[in-house]
């Protein structure tokens, strides 16, 4: 009689299963919907706000900037998501730095702006970004953040200089991602020297801050297709270092590695592991 019950039970359990799977992609996909819903509605509203705010001045933009930020990331909260910031004491006031990270996602940009609000950071960002993003494209151009052609060197090696000579002059903080793009892994990229020597001849002797992001790969594992709900998206902020002459070029290197080493470090052991985005 028992043996009779048993392919009952397991085809109870199996649709049992079935249904909870079916819940848990249906509450993936209304989780996606909320969160692009109030992404794409922040970027709106702020590309209105940061107009706005930008006819008092820099100050004021920036100050929109951080808020957009801020809006940002609550969004991403309609997901279950949970930010967890350490380091911050690290982050010395009234200093500039040349902030060094991984990237993994979009959201390393919003954790930047919103915890390092104090800094008004600016990028170093890929040209396309210039154009057709609400909110994101006219902060990119407004605050003075490096747009760089990744096909034309002489085009980004003549913006990031650019840049380097605001830090220098009226003393801006400025995020660079070496890897040149996100990681769909979390794994990192090599880390490329170029655009940070660049940076670096032109702005002279700044504090390098290193930061280490993750969640963003997981978050976006699927894309939005769906989004994973319940991720925690840290952004760690480790001790500030000095760099060394960007002319001694094996120092340079040298360091550069030690800085990757230091982000990889703290990276999840999931991250670590996982396969090399290629």
């Amino acid at each position: 009689m028992a043996d009779r019950k048993e392919p009952d039970a397991l085809a109870a359990s199996s649709h049992d299963a079935g249904r909870g799977g079916a819940l848990a992609r249906a509450l993936d996909w209304g989780a996606t919907g909320a969160v692009a819903g109030g992404f794409l509605a922040a970027l709106a509203s702020f590309e209105v706000i940061m107009r706005v705010a930008a006819l008092g001045g820099d100050e004021a933009h920036q100050a929109a900037a951080s808020g957009m930020a801020r809006a940002c990331n609550r969004a991403v909260r309609l997901a279950g998501a949970r930010f967890r910031a350490t380091g911050l004491e690290n982050v010395a006031p009234g200093q500039n730095y040349v902030i060094v990270s991984n990237h993994q996602s979009m959201l390393d940009i919003t954790m930047a702006s919103e915890f390092l609000a104090a800094l008004q950071p600016r990028y170093v960002s890929k040209r396309e970004l210039a154009r057709g993003f609400p909110g994101v494209s006219y902060n990119l151009r407004r605050g003075g953040s490096a747009l760089i052609d990744r096909k034309d060197p002489a085009q980004a090696h003549a913006e990031i200089a650019r840049l380097g000579a605001k830090i220098r002059d009226a003393g801006w903080s400025v995020v660079i991602f070496p890897e040149g793009t996100r990681s769909k892994t979390g794994a990192m990229r090599p880390f490329r020297s170029g655009g940070l020597r660049t940076l670096l001849r032109e702005a002279g002797p700044v504090p390098i801050l290193p930061v280490t992001t993750s969640g963003g790969s997981r978050l976006f594992a699927r894309e939005l297709r769906p989004i994973v709900r319940g991720v925690e998206l840290t952004f760690q902020v480790h001790a500030p270092v000095s760099a060394p002459d960007p002319e001694d070029l094996e120092g340079f290197e040298a360091f550069v590695a030690r800085l990757a080493a230091t982000i990889g470090a703290a990276l999840p052991a999931a991250d670590r592991d996982a396969p090399s985005p290629g």
